[in-house]
């Protein structure tokens, strides 16, 4: 529906043409193509009218748009050059990794030699699976690469820890003041589109009781580095259409860390909803097992008052929970720490017979007092997102 898009946009201050803004808007569709040309067209306009231009005679920079572990070529990062003019041998840094352009591919699959501004093209040579947004930076000496990713992966580990003792502290804390529970899972997925889209698919069913923290998302296999931040953190791993290194799992064994493996986005989300189900708090229901009139009161050594009592309604049952109630008003309530036939001890005493009843707590009955025995039973709650 492009009205209800539209409406959206404008609700983020975005208003298009057709609503007398100043964005194009085209309605396009992926499925027949109709209005692909009128992008191309509108976009060609837009660029014009920026008078958008980019320096291809630079060391190329560009950005990540998408990325991959691909089982027979290793990481794979779609890349769109943004200046420069990137070639085949160019040592790179992107995130805090380093790496060397071993090939260049269009998007049709082709083979290239190099690739210019405007230009997405996948590329092989990273050391790590790049993330999406991350920045892909040519530089020609190789000692400052390597003098540059060592200080950003020392960076990046500071920066982690400071974040894991944050979602450590933030976590006790919430769940000892009862305020919230949080379930801390960590996601590793084949491709960056899929770990993007299941971590938000995971947002979604938070409630406002109990909520899944992503602490840590990221493209390839599970490693023992993500089995020691689940260990420190709790928390649970999530791969997605990808493999556990054996190590990994040997580490995971010995120190308890729940790996699950899935393919379909929807069997995590039911699993993973049965997991926050098992951090709600029970529902306490309360069922009422019988009622007595009280008649009179004795007073038995080493026991104490009791209450002699007609069975009305039910069953009075021993070791039940009862409240005493005069004029429809609670008195009090209590274990049944005594229930008697004439002399005898009962487990239970059925309708329309009489019995000695010692509530916990209660020293004084009056004939008329009403004793209601009731249970309260836990029941297990649903899931209700937000």
């Amino acid at each position: 529906d492009p009205d209800k898009v539209r409406r959206g946009l404008s609700e983020h201050d975005v208003l298009v043409e057709n609503w007398g803004g100043k964005v194009q808007s085209v309605e396009i569709s992926a499925k027949t193509g109709d209005g692909i040309s009128d992008l191309m067209d509108s976009l060609l306009l837009e660029t014009e009218v920026m008078d958008l231009k980019a320096n291809k005679d630079c060391k190329a920079r560009g950005t990540v748009v998408d990325s991959r572990l691909d089982k027979g070529l290793g990481p794979v990062g779609t890349v769109l050059i943004q200046k420069g003019t990137l070639r085949l041998g160019h040592p790179f840094i992107c995130n805090d990794y380093s790496g060397k352009v071993r090939t260049i591919t269009n998007e049709r699959g082709q083979r290239l030699q190099e690739a210019g501004p405007s230009d997405a093209v996948q590329i092989q040579g990273f050391g790590q699976v790049p993330q999406s947004a991350d920045i892909f930076a040519v530089l020609e000496n190789e000692k400052d690469l390597k003098r540059i990713a060592a200080e950003r992966q020392r960076m990046r580990r500071e920066i982690e820890q400071k974040k894991m003792v944050f979602t450590l502290d933030g976590m006790s804390s919430m769940i000892k003041e009862g305020t919230m529970k949080k379930l801390p899972v960590i996601i590793k997925g084949d491709v960056d589109g899929s770990v993007d889209v299941l971590s938000e698919t995971l947002v979604k069913i938070n409630t406002d009781e109990v909520e899944i923290k992503v602490i840590h998302k990221a493209v390839g296999m599970v490693t023992e580095s993500d089995v020691l931040l689940a260990k420190a953190s709790n928390a649970v791993i999530i791969g997605f259409g990808v493999q556990v290194g054996s190590n990994a799992k040997l580490q995971a064994t010995q120190a308890r860390v729940d790996i699950r493996t899935y393919n379909v986005i929807y069997n995590v989300v039911d699993e993973l909803k049965m997991a926050m189900e098992g951090l709600l708090e029970p529902d306490k229901v309360e069922t009422v097992l019988g009622k007595a009139t009280v008649q009179q009161q004795f007073k038995i050594p080493k026991i104490g008052f009791i209450a002699g009592c007609r069975v009305d309604e039910g069953l009075i049952v021993r070791n039940t929970q009862a409240r005493l109630l005069r004029d429809e008003e609670i008195i009090g309530e209590g274990a049944i720490t005594s229930l008697k036939r004439f002399q005898d001890d009962a487990r239970e005493v059925k309708e329309g017979l009489e019995c000695g009843i010692g509530i916990e707590g209660i020293k004084k009955y009056q004939e008329g007092d009403i004793i209601e025995v009731y249970q309260i039973r836990e029941v297990k709650r649903k899931l209700v997102t937000n």
